[in-house]
């Protein structure tokens, strides 16, 4: 079973300890954390409103954080068999075991009226893409995993088509 790290990639915008203040609220009842300290011009419905009147601007991000699972690395291209960036196939540097990199092809068209179908990531990219995401994950289990990732996908999509069947396109 997979469990998340509880450490975030270094320097990700979404976890910049720089932008966090201490949070109150106005009681158990109150779900909108105020910071302790509101500026004045922005705590003019008075003490006990956590929302600020005026947005405050944004701070302009000069570079992308290296590591930052957000962003992907220069020259990534999109994959035009399934519209997704190349995920590597190499191991990691840590890992035990050798994964199968042998890719499956979905019954799932990628357009109405094409014969080209959406492709699932190998066990090795699938668990690649577990890793950059944070998540600690058992090398022992990623084949269980992607087994069960690719038949969740295809029997939504035959979910899918018994609910089409009832309308006619």
């Amino acid at each position: 079973m997979s469990t998340r790290s509880t450490t975030p990639p270094p320097g990700c915008p979404m976890h910049n300890k720089e932008e966090e203040a201490p949070v109150a609220t106005d009681g158990p009842s109150c779900p909108m954390p105020k910071k302790q300290q509101a500026p004045p011009q922005q705590a003019e419905d008075g003490p006990s409103c956590p929302m600020p009147k005026k947005a405050a601007e944004p701070k302009p991000m000069t570079s992308i954080p290296p590591g930052c699972p957000m962003h992907k690395a220069d020259g990534d291209e999109l994959n035009k068999l399934n519209m997704m960036p190349n995920l590597a196939q190499t191991p990691q540097s840590d890992q035990t075991i050798e994964l199968p990199t042998e890719r499956v092809i979905s019954s799932i068209p990628k357009a109405k009226g094409d014969d080209a179908r959406w492709e699932y990531p190998s066990p090795q990219q699938f668990y690649n893409a577990l890793r950059r995401k944070g998540w600690e994950t058992p090398e022992e289990e990623i084949e269980t995993m992607v087994d069960i990732h690719n038949f969740l996908n295809e029997e939504a999509w035959q979910e899918v088509l018994k609910w089409e069947s009832k309308y006619k396109w």
